[in-house]
């Protein structure tokens, strides 16, 4: 009998070993099956911020054309236009008219190689991005007024971070394009204000507009808002957060939050 019980024994601590090992063998292949999937996941987001990043460029790109391709057909192609009229016209021997004609020239002159060292720097946006965000936005400030359509406020206390993410900065940059367009295309606005904070790590820029404003979840389910989608969509690439408050004939903000640098 007491040969019996010492088998018995014997059995279940053999048996009590086997399943302890099988139970921690299991824990060590999920745990390694857990790792590659983490690292899977990782390196999946990875290459849809790359991809992103990519793609916010290309916009960036291509919005910046389109800003040339205006100003040298509305503004700059204007101006040398004028000018031309007005060599056209001058009489030399109505020297009282032709010294007026002449200064009108040279003012015209110099407003059109004004306006292109401006345009300069807007075909080299890409590069403001490497001066910082704050430069970046002033930037588009300074295109977006330049019209006298519109009136811009620039709120921050940011005069330039010490330490910055050029690839944030060019996802921000291209998100505030994107709502200014938007503002201006859709909702009638003129006037924006524009807000930039940093603390604790966390950067908040937002842009109030007084247009005509919108119904928030309407238009997030429609095609319309597409492009909303996709700045959240960047957005939660960079771990941050999209928020828009919104109210019909009480214009709208959209803010952008997220971890920096």
């Amino acid at each position: 009998m007491q040969e019996q019980e010492v088998f018995i024994a014997i059995i279940s601590s053999i048996l009590l070993f086997v399943l302890s090992t099988i139970i921690i063998v299991l824990f060590i292949f999920r745990y390694k099956k857990r790792k590659e999937q983490h690292k899977e996941t990782l390196l999946q987001n990875e290459r849809k911020f790359q991809a992103e990043l990519v793609k916010a460029e290309m916009e960036i790109q291509e919005q910046t054309r389109k800003n040339v391709a205006s100003d040298l057909h509305d503004n700059i192609g204007q101006l040398l236009s004028l000018t031309n009229v007005t060599i056209g016209s001058i009489n030399i021997e109505d020297k009282e008219k032709t010294i007026q004609k002449i200064n009108d020239v040279h003012q015209l002159v110099t407003k059109s190689i004004k306006e292109l060292r401006q345009l300069s720097k807007i075909i080299h946006g890409e590069q403001l991005i490497q001066e910082g965000l704050v430069a970046t936005i002033e930037q588009e400030i300074i295109w977006l007024e330049r019209n006298g359509f519109y009136t811009v406020e620039f709120l921050t206390e940011i005069s330039n971070l010490e330490l910055n993410n050029p690839d944030k900065d060019l996802f921000l940059y291209r998100m505030l394009q994107e709502s200014l367009n938007n503002a201006i295309k859709h909702s009638g606005a003129d006037k924006f204000v524009i807000k930039l904070a940093y603390h604790a790590d966390i950067l908040e820029l937002s842009l109030y507009d007084n247009g005509t404003g919108f119904n928030v979840p309407e238009l997030m389910g429609q095609k319309k808002g597409l492009g909303l989608l996709n700045m959240n969509k960047r957005v939660n690439l960079l771990n941050g957060m999209m928020t828009i408050n919104s109210e019909i004939n009480m214009g709208t903000t959209i803010k952008f939050t997220i971890p920096y640098p």
